[in-house]
């Protein structure tokens, strides 16, 4: 008989490396005592959850190539954690004519015990699961009390003990320059090419990988300016596994979001922050609404540059250097009958933002401005939370109606079908519910109150002191400007989630 040897540890730490030599000669001790010579040797310390294993790949492969007869394994467990791999690797062995012994007796196909192999591939897989579940218990309570649970510290930090310090070795101020940049109008895959081009070390270069790269990315800088980890916070468990046997990530809803405010020092202020995120949100909105226009990474970026749009056709505009103005992107390129030249100077663009800003500069200033805006995010806080409580009310009123049409059922007073059916109907009206409160809950987590004004007003004047309106005060305060075939001109402004109610407040008083 020609056996094959499976031999297994979970890491390739050193350490265990006289693990795998005990393995070798108590399976060699135990073939010399057989008569069996050992012709094949597989040794991994991949995790035996996974499907899709290097060694067990080849194990597979060389047993349909019939070039061992026999497999000898500590235990199933040693095999595989995984019911698929366990039940095709029982599939290939039994079309094959190839025996299986594991050494703790349970399974031994010279002797025809096998009937107990499902079972075991079950339990293993299990057990594994459990483990799982007790490790992310584990460091979900790490991450509750404020404890970054990574192995590996955000870009610009270094982890000590559970907590974030900003690094020393010059990357935090890259994160701050990848931010700034960003608000000027550079993309994600501009920003990554200066970084190569200025030879700036990657994140797996600092973190000292065994795979490093020299390259940026612009995966890689947008997965920074997403980062909230940068505004002091600590944000986690964003992401899960679906299971022990499969490892692709889902993302969470942001109501189940880890978040302890304030647990190390930040790189960048919540205000540029927040300004990125609602940049990168209207880019993306720009990019699926017009494509060809987003798809062309080397276009000059002017002050304006895809900030100003046409109401009428809603192109972008393009930017006139002989009239220092901006038109209308589809009148420029398809002429009148397309759209009418709506035009704008640039000038004119930049002192009307100048005395937006003042005039409401002063209106903050204003105690019956104030209070208007106050009351107007009270009622809509006060809204949010009624309907969030009617919606819990719905929910539980219609389980409550679940449990009586079980008890008419159980009482056969109501037929099978018709339970099914009504059970049907209201399980798809609470899914509806839970979707809608859902919203509702994530609303009321990003709403605002009175005391978000006086942010505002900082935002304001911050602007305000910047000697000229130039690209980064773009693309921080202003979300969208229209204008109009008759010259009109229509600011929106970000301001964090308010600019709603802003605007409609700049629009009453103007």
């Amino acid at each position: 008989m020609k056996a094959a040897i499976v031999r297994r540890v979970s890491t390739e730490k050193e350490v265990q490396e006289n693990s795998l030599q005990n393995q070798k000669d108590y399976f060699e001790d135990y073939c010399l005592a057989k008569g069996w010579d050992v012709c094949k040797i597989y040794t991994e310390s991949e995790s035996g959850t996974k499907f899709n294993r290097k060694e067990m790949n080849r194990l597979i492969a060389d047993a349909k190539a019939r070039k061992f007869d026999i497999i000898l394994a500590k235990e199933l467990s040693r095999l595989a954690r995984n019911q698929r791999l366990a039940l095709e690797i029982k599939e290939v062995i039994e079309k094959h004519h190839i025996h299986l012994v594991t050494l703790d007796g349970a399974i031994d196909t010279t002797t025809g015990n096998t009937h107990m192999f499902g079972l075991f591939a079950w339990i293993y897989e299990q057990e594994a699961q459990r483990t799982s579940e007790r490790i992310k218990m584990a460091l979900e309570t790490k991450a509750k009390k404020g404890q970054f649970k990574g192995s590996i510290a955000p870009y610009g930090y270094v982890v000590r003990e559970g907590k974030l310090y900003i690094s020393d070795d010059g990357s935090a101020e890259v994160v701050k320059r990848i931010f700034q940049h960003y608000l000027e109008g550079k993309g994600f895959d501009a920003i990554a090419r200066e970084l190569f081009e200025q030879d700036v070390p990657t994140s797996s270069m600092l973190a000292n990988k065994k795979k490093q790269t020299i390259y940026w990315h612009g995966s890689s800088v947008r997965k920074i300016l997403e980062n909230p980890h940068y505004t002091g916070d600590m944000v986690q468990g964003r992401q899960s596994t679906i299971s022990v046997t499969n490892k692709s990530r889902k993302n969470k809803p942001e109501t189940e979001f880890i978040v302890v405010k304030n647990t190390h020092e930040p790189i960048i202020s919540r205000d540029v922050f927040e300004s990125v995120q609602q940049l990168i949100a209207f880019n993306r909105k720009k990019s699926v609404s017009n494509p060809d226009v987003c798809s062309r990474p080397h276009q000059n970026v002017h002050l304006f540059t895809g900030v100003i749009f046409c109401p009428d056709c809603g192109s972008g505009f393009h930017y006139k250097r002989n009239g220092a103005c901006y038109i209308c992107g589809l009148s420029d390129k398809l002429g009148d009958k397309a759209c009418s030249k709506h035009r704008i100077k640039e000038d004119t663009l930049i002192s009307i933002i100048r005395g937006d800003l003042q005039k409401l500069s002063k209106l903050l200033d204003d105690q019956s401005f104030y209070n208007a805006v106050r009351d107007r995010f009270i009622k809509a806080k006060v809204k949010l939370e009624k309907e969030l409580k009617a919606c819990a009310v719905k929910i539980e009123n219609i389980r409550k109606l679940k449990s009586k049409a079980l008890s008419k059922y159980l009482e056969e007073a109501i037929t099978k079908a018709d339970y099914d059916d009504y059970i049907a109907a209201q399980d798809e009206e609470i899914e509806k519910l839970l979707h809608n409160k859902e919203k509702l809950e994530a609303a009321l987590t990003t709403s605002v109150d009175a005391s978000v004004l006086d942010k505002i007003k900082g935002i304001v004047v911050s602007a305000l002191e910047f000697k000229e309106i130039n690209r980064e005060v773009i693309s921080r305060f202003i979300e969208k400007i229209e204008v109009t075939a008759d010259g009109t001109v229509k600011l929106y402004y970000r301001f964090a989630g308010t600019s709603k109610i802003l605007n409609e407040l700049l629009a009453d008083v103007s």
